[in-house]
């Protein structure tokens, strides 16, 4: 049987779905970001490096692709000029390692606005997804809830163990009337971890500490942190945990200088960096 010819409303319908999908491909943002590190000990690497595609997703939300390339160039002076900028290893440009797929979306859960974040990791090599629920309560402050499988980035830190945990960031405006301090708990539930955040502005001068507690073996850390902004453009942060190790840091712009240091091994020159972070909109 012949194909029947396209009525004119269907066509007009493929017709708008079509402007309706290129319009979506117009409107997402692509943008390719790394860091390069310059050690004490000779090296050179460049050692984050990925292409991000972002879109908008089921009206008022958002997709994000994070792919990893299976190349990062890097060169030594240690013991010899070693390298890997060569045609065969820049092949690993055409090679994804790895991506992670992102979905956030605002909604209503029980009569509560909230932000949803959706995030498919390592999808390549081996998937660790995570989920947070964010909002707003009227008495309690920021309240997020994270679930997460081990290996997974949840606010900047990686999973150890699969986690379900609750952070409440305390009105402390409302409670003490003052700005310039800060407070969270948070507890986790697999690992019975349970964490307090403590924050002071003084001038150009903040103050951070961190705690936390195992409830079931008692085992607790600390750390402390110090930010300076008194010069324009530079930051100054140094942190420090319960056994004098951490780090100094110096930032302008797109540079850090970091400088770890430890009680008994003071500062080591081979772990001192310059890093530097680049971001490109394509």
């Amino acid at each position: 049987h012949a194909r029947p010819f396209p009525r004119p409303h269907d066509r007009a319908r493929h017709f708008v779905h079509q402007n309706h999908l290129f319009s979506k491909m117009n409107s997402a943002t692509v943008n390719m970001s790394g860091r390069v590190v310059v050690g004490g000990n000779g090296s050179v690497n460049e050692d984050k490096f990925s292409l991000s595609v972002s879109a908008p997703f089921a009206g008022d939300g958002s997709v994000t692709l994070n792919a990893k390339p299976n190349y990062r160039p890097s060169v030594s002076s240690k013991n010899g000029v070693s390298h890997n900028v060569d045609a065969g290893n820049l092949v690993g440009l055409s090679e994804i390692s790895d991506y992670d797929v992102t979905i956030a979306k605002p909604c209503e859960l029980l009569g509560q606005a909230c932000d949803v974040e959706l995030s498919m990791q390592k999808c390549k090599s081996g998937q660790a997804n995570a989920m947070t629920i964010s909002t707003n309560h009227e008495k309690l402050g920021d309240v997020t809830v994270s679930l997460a499988r081990k290996g997974a980035k949840v606010g900047g830190d990686t999973a150890s163990a699969d986690r379900a945990s609750v952070k409440v960031n305390l009105p402390m405006k409302d409670l003490i009337s003052n700005d310039d301090v800060t407070a969270s708990v948070e507890y986790d539930i697999p690992s019975q971890n349970a964490t307090l955040n403590l924050g002071y502005t003084s001038g150009d001068v903040r103050l951070g500490v961190k705690s936390s507690l195992n409830v079931k073996s008692n085992a607790a850390s600390h750390k402390a942190t110090v930010n300076y902004s008194g010069i324009e453009g530079v930051g100054v942060e140094v942190d420090c945990n319960q056994d004098v190790a951490g780090n100094l840091s110096v930032t302008k712009d797109k540079y850090e200088l970091r400088v770890p240091f430890s009680k008994d091994g003071g500062v080591n020159p081979d772990d001192v960096q310059l890093r530097m972070t680049w971001s490109q909109s394509l």
